[in-house]
């Protein structure tokens, strides 16, 4: 099945929500190639810590405030782990 078939069959279903014709384009692709699943892969690099209860109870607040604030003073390019 081609991806402008899917996607148009996709657009019904979740209107605004759906994804766009690209991005089906590029998961038909991963599928074509081999893939079996939608679950993210294994990437190199340190993973990002996002806000969670438990992050929240780790650090505290006032670890996250000195988080974000290191973030918006290097315009993103920081990341805490």
């Amino acid at each position: 099945m081609e991806a402008r078939d899917i996607h148009k069959e996709m657009l019904p279903m979740y209107s605004e929500h759906c994804l766009s014709h690209q991005a089906v384009h590029n998961w038909v692709q991963k599928f074509s190639e081999g893939r079996t699943g939608i679950e993210d892969e294994h990437r190199a690099g340190r993973p990002v810590e996002i806000a969670t209860p438990e992050t929240l109870q780790r650090t505290g607040f006032q670890g996250l405030v000195k988080q974000w604030d290191k973030c918006l003073n290097l315009y993103g390019d920081y990341v805490e782990k």
